[in-house]
């Protein structure tokens, strides 16, 4: 029996690399969380992970603005959310479950239907306990900051019991 080699980075490679794309753009979503599916966040595209960083470019799409075409404030926490996750999980030793504490989002230009915003997290801190993970969302034509979001990540049970699904 060959031993497991715990490695957080290589396993989101592998997980960008082999995901089915139908247009070059998309990801597989089919192993992503029910709710990540739901949201239909297209455009987004995983594009690089190393220790304690993870970026995204996104390619933002109409059904995810206002009226006017300015992107919804709380879609920007998501995809946020989403490297977050991604770039805290690479400094993990080992396996366990984590969860976001708290959100802090500045907004400083809009962002539209059309535009192409590289989205980078970074991992700012971690403790045994705790972690810092800082997101910038940079549009990619003027190269002007969009949005920072800073988020605290905590490491917890996540032992619920049997799952629900089943």
């Amino acid at each position: 029996m060959t031993e497991q080699v715990f490695d957080p980075i290589a396993n989101i490679q592998m997980m960008m690399d082999n995901a089915p794309v139908s247009d070059g753009q998309e990801p597989d979503m089919s192993m992503a969380p029910p709710f990540v599916r739901g949201m239909n966040l297209s455009g987004l595209k995983f594009t690089r992970v190393s220790a304690g960083e993870f970026d995204m470019v996104w390619t933002i799409g109409q059904h995810l603005t206002h009226f006017d075409g300015m992107v919804q404030g709380g879609i920007v926490n998501v995809i946020a959310d989403t490297g977050q996750s991604f770039a805290y999980s690479t400094t993990s030793q080992k396996p366990e479950a984590f969860s976001t504490a708290d959100f802090a989002t500045r907004f400083f230009r809009p962002m539209k239907a059309g535009e192409i915003i590289d989205v980078r997290s970074q991992v700012v801190n971690r403790s045994r306990r705790l972690g810092v993970v800082e997101t910038r969302f940079i549009n990619q034509q003027t190269e002007k900051l969009c949005a920072l979001v800073v988020g605290s990540w905590m490491i917890v049970n996540r032992d619920f019991g049997p799952d629900p699904s089943k």
